[in-house]
């Protein structure tokens, strides 16, 4: 151990901050945003599909108001 001796920083190497500041790595915090925007936005998309599916049910006549027909959509069952 006597026989080694300190060179300096190996070339090519980053430390965290540099790491960070050039996005190759992602923080913690960062991931759990982009974790919750995607639960928000998978929510959005299975709403709109349902929202989609009962649209295209038929529409039937439920009763008359004020002398015109009330029309209702099919109920969405899953």
């Amino acid at each position: 151990m006597d026989e080694l001796e300190y060179v300096g920083k190996l070339k090519g190497r980053k430390t965290l901050k540099e790491m960070i500041a050039s996005k190759e790595v992602v923080p913690a915090s960062e991931l759990a945003k982009l974790r919750a925007e995607e639960g928000v936005q998978e929510k959005a998309f299975a709403d709109a599909v349902k929202s989609e599916q009962s649209h295209r049910k038929t529409k039937l006549v439920t009763g008359k108001v004020d002398g015109r027909d009330y029309w209702t959509r099919e109920r969405f069952i899953e």
